[in-house]
């Protein structure tokens, strides 16, 4: 374990291949994870703190924190799963282990863990550790019983708790102020910003955040009528407009397309349905018949028929 390899690694590797058990495989310098280990944020307390300021997210967090925290966030996307809280203490433990100069003992070290809510896996790890939950109030939670001291915020809580907009955006609830959706949009435009969030996992979730803080005729508005109904079944598209706004696009031919006969003609009266007949038909009426219908049909029958 270290950085630092020495011949002697290697000719005890060959001493546990040669003369260990059979029942085990011996792998030599094996990697513990597929990328470079990385803590979300490192928290480090300035050693000449300056003017006290009005501190504006997660104000009960800062004076709960000793000389370093190591800090995890956990989305709405990419919630806490199983054993994140395992590797959330090697992250500890491989720090104090580094840092040895800056941190004198295990007491200015802790962990922050960010979730928008307690979920049962967190409950099922913490449990498995044998941690207990100490209730600080306002959706602030303090695990003890671990080898360094753990924060666990609950977003949702925190922010309702402190009433801070922005991070609504960070949990399941919506932006409430003008103020919260404007840091969010500065935030995506900046172009630095839009660069490094771009082709991450959880764009497309901040993308609809940001939609869910605008009103929909703002939304809209970006896109030409046939990109606001793309993608809409029929009727949705024409779900309240009149009937009759809706014909007038069409032909008469187009209005009765794919129709049967009975259908086409259903709701005219006798006489209009007549006129629909084909001429031919109209031909093979007797004059007889002709006179027991009224003058305007008759007239019609006969200037279509040549009679």
């Amino acid at each position: 374990m270290g950085s630092t390899r020495t011949a002697w690694h290697v000719l005890f590797a060959a001493l546990l291949v040669q003369r260990g058990s059979r029942r085990f495989e011996v792998r030599r310098e094996v990697p513990l994870s597929t990328e470079p280990l990385r803590v979300d944020y490192l928290l480090l307390r300035r050693e000449t703190e300056g003017p006290t300021e009005p501190v504006g997210t997660l104000r009960r967090l800062w004076d709960l924190l000793p000389k370093d925290a190591i800090v995890e966030l956990k989305s709405i996307g990419r919630p806490y799963r199983r054993r994140n809280l395992d590797r959330l203490f090697s992250y500890l433990h491989l720090y104090y282990a580094e840092e040895a100069e800056r941190i004198a003992q295990r007491g200015d070290l802790c962990g922050v863990l960010l979730v928008p809510s307690r979920t049962r896996s967190l409950d099922a790890d913490v449990a498995d550790l044998g941690l207990t939950w100490d209730d600080l109030g306002d959706g602030y939670w303090q695990l003890r019983g671990g080898a360094f001291a753990l924060i666990v915020a609950e977003v949702d809580a925190v922010a309702e708790a402190e009433d801070d907009d922005l991070l609504r955006l960070f949990g399941h609830s919506e932006a409430l102020t003008l103020a919260a959706r404007r840091w969010l949009s500065q935030q995506i435009g900046a172009k630095e910003v839009a660069m490094e969030i771009q082709d991450l996992e959880g764009f497309d979730e901040v993308l609809r955040k940001l939609l869910a803080t605008l009103p929909p005729e703002q939304v809209l508005s970006a896109y030409a009528p046939e990109q606001r109904l793309a993608g809409l079944p029929p009727e949705q598209r024409v779900a309240g407009l009149p009937p009759e706004q809706v014909l007038s696009a069409y032909a008469p031919e187009q209005r009765v397309a794919g129709l049967p006969p009975e259908q086409r003609v259903a709701g005219l009266p006798p006489e209009q349905v007549l006129l629909a007949l084909p001429d031919e038909v109209l031909r093979a009426l007797s004059d007889a018949y002709l006179d027991t219908l009224s003058k305007e049909t008759r007239e019609a029958i006969r200037a279509r028929i040549g009679r």
